[in-house]
């Protein structure tokens, strides 16, 4: 028996970067200041109404996720990303008053596709399997973290019908993303890299592996049908060459 599709939503996912190493007071401050930044990212993008109507909100503690209409997702795609990582910024000035040991940095992923009422479907959890993705983690472990303050993973979906469509540009790198049952492309974009991020590229290639390059052969002298002379001074008489000698060896 069929079923009504749901309506095709824009999701968009965001997780603090080591959270629980934080002290109880550290965690509090994180927590009230995550959904302020994203706030004040939406309202930088001249999309306050979309932040203010957003659908299903979930408060994580260390993150949050939002619906919206997915006809907002080209202005969602171009503009939040920068706006967060300078909120982001902005914010971690304050932070240093606080606390220098306080950090708040980003990830962030977003998807569409169709969600329940409710928020359930499969498309929250692929946004949520993007935000836990090992390539997304490395961006901001190999970035300089007094300067690069978001990574974010676009879903291939969104690459598609956004970017590539034309509806909006945005930087990113195609990456692969294997993560329990999920396996996919995504398309990593950091506003503001840094760190090794600049020196060897939002995707690092693959370290060259052994076997890439066969080393050379040299015959083993018990090899059969191999012989290795080593004769100096001067000599007179019979020079024989064998490989495999069984037996005596007379020379009359």
């Amino acid at each position: 028996m069929s079923e009504e599709l749901p309506p095709y939503l824009g999701v968009l996912v965001v997780d603090a970067e080591r959270y629980g190493s934080n002290n109880d007071p550290g965690q509090q401050k994180l927590a009230e200041a995550i959904p302020e930044v994203v706030r004040v990212a939406f309202a930088d993008s001249g999309l306050e109404h979309v932040w203010d109507g957003r659908l299903f909100p979930q408060d994580t503690g260390d993150g949050l996720g939002l619906g919206f209409d997915s006809r907002y997702l080209p202005a969602v795609t171009e503009s939040v990303f920068g706006a967060l990582q300078d909120a982001l910024v902005a914010r971690d000035v304050w932070m240093r008053k606080v606390h220098r040991g306080l950090r708040l940095r980003l990830r962030a992923a977003l998807h569409v596709g169709p969600v329940r009422p409710l928020g359930g479907g499969r498309a929250l959890v692929t946004a949520h399997r993007l935000l836990d993705a090992a390539p997304l983690r490395d961006a901001l472990t190999r970035s300089d973290e007094d300067r690069t303050f978001l990574a974010a993973l676009v879903s291939d979906r969104v690459h598609d019908d956004i970017i590539d469509a034309g509806y909006a540009t945005l930087p990113t790198a195609a990456i692969p993303v294997h993560i329990k049952e999920y396996r996919a492309t995504a398309h990593l974009h950091v506003p503001t890299p840094s760190g090794d991020l600049l020196t060897s590229g939002l995707v690092p290639a693959p370290a060259a592996s052994p076997t890439d390059t066969p080393p050379t052969s040299h015959p083993h002298p018990d090899t059969p049908g191999s012989v290795h002379n080593s004769i100096s001074g001067t000599h007179s008489g019979t020079a024989i060459q064998v490989g495999h000698l069984h037996g005596g060896l007379t020379n009359h």
